[in-house]
């Protein structure tokens, strides 16, 4: 007969709030994804299937330096296994590895995301 022990509890708690604090990731989305702000080399996880980009902090991707971004920018969302860029009619537009993103647009692996003055790299690790 098992018995749960107060470590077998405490590990399952932490492994609920984890998943909580996931959000709503699809099973299936690659683990580690993320973008890197070229300009500072920081990393940013994208940690969940809809991710907003721009200056104000309610954004789970804030860049917050740049004027010519505007407050809530563009979408990152995954569906159905692939990634996705939009933008939210910003002002100033996005940008896709070089070209407006005038219509949402499927991202890979190292594609280039200008948001105002910002470039962006869109990382996916698949371990």
């Amino acid at each position: 007969m098992y018995c749960a022990t107060v470590t077998d509890l405490d590990l399952k708690s932490l492994q609920s709030d984890y998943l909580k604090a996931e959000g709503d990731r699809d099973t299936s989305m690659p683990r580690a994804v993320s973008v890197i702000v070229q300009k500072t080399g920081q990393k940013i996880p994208l940690r969940s299937t809809k991710v907003k980009i721009g200056r104000d902090p309610s954004n789970q991707v804030v860049i917050p330096d740049d004027t010519f971004t505007s407050r809530h920018h563009a979408w990152i969302t995954y569906e159905e296994g692939d990634f996705w860029i939009e933008d939210l009619g910003s002002t100033n537009g996005s940008l896709l590895n070089g070209h407006p993103v005038v219509k949402r647009q499927m991202l890979s692996a190292g594609d280039k995301i200008r948001v105002g003055h910002t470039e962006l790299t869109f990382e996916v690790e698949n371990h």
